[in-house]
């Protein structure tokens, strides 16, 4: 009985992270929308709210090793992801950089940028 418990305790805490994990990633996503939304409509306010959001759930979700959502297989893709989230990191200061000295359109490009990063480690980790 005692093995059962620990098991559900390994279990449970697994799914937790996972669920964590998630939420993370939908920050991330409501918060590249907020900042998409705001390249829209000419709302700079918008733009660095998401931005901000973005930069605290993305810190948030670093923390997590990302790698464990890598099968044996896409072991060789690990340096995409490390090399991707590098990048991460160097968009948001440059994206930052760009609102502050209003340069809207190179903004613009860092937000694309960030968002094919995105869509890069999800091919990778879902297999496409």
């Amino acid at each position: 009985m005692k093995y059962v418990w620990i098991l559900l305790l390994g279990l449970g805490s697994a799914w937790l992270e996972a669920s964590e994990v998630t939420k993370k990633m939908r920050d991330m996503e409501y918060s590249m929308n907020l900042m998409q939304k705001g390249f829209f409509y000419n709302d700079k306010a918008q733009i660095t709210k998401g931005l901000k959001e973005f930069s605290q759930a993305y810190g948030e979700f670093k923390k997590y090793n990302v790698f464990d959502y890598l099968k044996t297989s896409q072991s060789m893709e690990e340096n995409i992801v490390l090399n991707t989230l590098k990048r991460d990191e160097e968009n948001i200061q440059a994206l930052q950089e760009a609102l502050q000295k209003n340069k809207i359109l190179k903004a613009a490009e860092i937000h694309a940028e960030i968002l094919h990063s995105c869509t890069v480690c999800h091919a990778i980790t879902r297999g496409w």
